[in-house]
């Protein structure tokens, strides 16, 4: 007797998955080639059905990608204030050995604002007021 099929599409996938090893390399390229192409996620997902990988492991794999992007970028603009941060105290340092005050309080200033020491001063909205209305009848 033969078996009975059920509709649809069959459970499961059929295609060879990737190793840990190669999908690590799948979005170390993946990264290179979105930075450098500039591909929107629709462009990425066209490249990934080229790879043959489907719609659901694509979006996957473009969230990976750009998690790892902003963690790295984030890395990076830490060091990039750390360096600048090291240069202005050597500026103020240099400053205030000469006498120059108006350059040191320059640098203290650029440094306040790179830490974001200078934020403006928070408005307290929770202020309870009265408004009347005046119609002309009154």
């Amino acid at each position: 007797m033969e078996e009975k099929k059920g509709r649809g599409r069959p459970k499961g996938t059929y295609k060879k998955s990737m190793s840990m090893t190669e999908r690590e390399i799948f979005i170390k390229t993946s990264i290179r080639k979105i930075m450098v192409e500039h591909l929107s996620w629709k462009q990425y997902v066209d490249y990934c059905y080229k790879n043959g990988l489907g719609s659901s492991r694509a979006n996957e794999y473009w969230k990976e990608c750009w998690k790892t992007i902003r963690d790295k970028y984030q890395l990076e603009k830490d060091n990039q204030i750390s360096k600048h941060l090291l240069h202005y105290w050597r500026i103020y340092d240099e400053a205030s050995e000469k006498g120059d005050l108006t350059n040191a309080r320059q640098t203290l200033d650029a440094i306040a604002k790179l830490m974001g020491l200078n934020e403006p001063d928070r408005i307290d909205m929770n202020t309870k007021g009265e408004i009347t209305f005046k119609f002309g009848d009154e």
